[in-house]
């Protein structure tokens, strides 16, 4: 089990929510082992208008991260699994073996830190749902982050983000039929059909379209979400985006 920690921003409740959760863990869950959810929230001292944490505040939160790990750890055989920052505090996922010594093991995490103040809780939550369906991101989130990751390469590499360039993106599906029904409602939508391809596999009908466009993160995840949404439409997989490098 490898750790991936990445973040994304979503609404939880009506409000902006940034979500920092382990991906490594998606293919062990539910552990047997460790069947108690436990939370601690930790109310910010200033928050930022949009109830997401300030910088200033940002190295003490770090600090807090740090001892709550060390110690729910020792105390209940936890792992964190996941945090959420939104109305101005941040919530901490953990699971754990036991429930024992849990409130103590915050307490003690906490103590230095003064003028914070926190909730804690545990239930039991053997299928791991807080993680599958609240922390763990949906497939537009996924893809989001999947996009973000590409482009710090492509960044690191000198790439001028906001240049126009040929886009393509890599698209499979069950059978013929569909895949030419995709391919239709693609070049309608604006899309340029660049090639198809058939081999083995539960979704053996590939295709590449192209789009010309900046990649810009909002940019290009506008258009991946719609080739994820039109691609579900006939019961498709999205694959992913190239493009060659432009520095200038």
């Amino acid at each position: 089990m490898t750790e991936n920690w990445k973040p994304y921003l979503c609404n939880a409740n009506g409000k902006i929510a940034s979500i920092f959760v382990d991906l490594g863990l998606r293919e062990s869950v539910p552990i047997g082992s460790k069947p108690w959810l436990l939370w601690t929230w930790v109310h910010f001292q200033s928050p930022r208008a949009d109830g997401l944490s300030d910088s200033k505040e940002a190295p003490t939160l770090y600090k807090i991260e740090d001892a709550l790990n060390l110690c729910v750890a020792r105390a209940c055989t936890a792992i964190p699994c996941g945090r959420i920052t939104t109305e101005g505090r941040r919530e901490f996922y953990f699971y754990g073996e036991t429930k024992d010594g849990f409130r103590n093991a915050v307490g003690q995490a906490l103590t230095g830190f003064d003028g914070y103040k926190f909730d804690v809780g545990e239930q039991e939550d053997s299928l791991w749902e807080q993680y599958l369906n609240v922390l763990y991101p949906s497939p537009e989130d996924l893809q989001r982050i999947a996009n973000m990751d590409l482009l710090d390469v492509l960044v690191e590499k000198g790439d001028v983000l906001t240049a126009a360039r040929e886009v393509q993106h890599w698209i499979y599906f069950r059978s013929e039929p569909a895949r030419a029904l995709f391919r239709d409602a693609a070049v309608a939508a604006g899309f340029r059909f660049v090639s198809e391809s058939s081999s083995k596999g539960e979704l053996p009908f590939g295709i590449v379209v192209a789009r010309t466009q900046s990649i810009e993160q909002n940019s290009i995840d506008r258009t991946v979400i719609e080739l994820l949404n039109l691609s579900r439409r006939f019961d498709g997989d999205y694959d992913g985006w190239e493009t060659p490098i432009v520095t200038q």
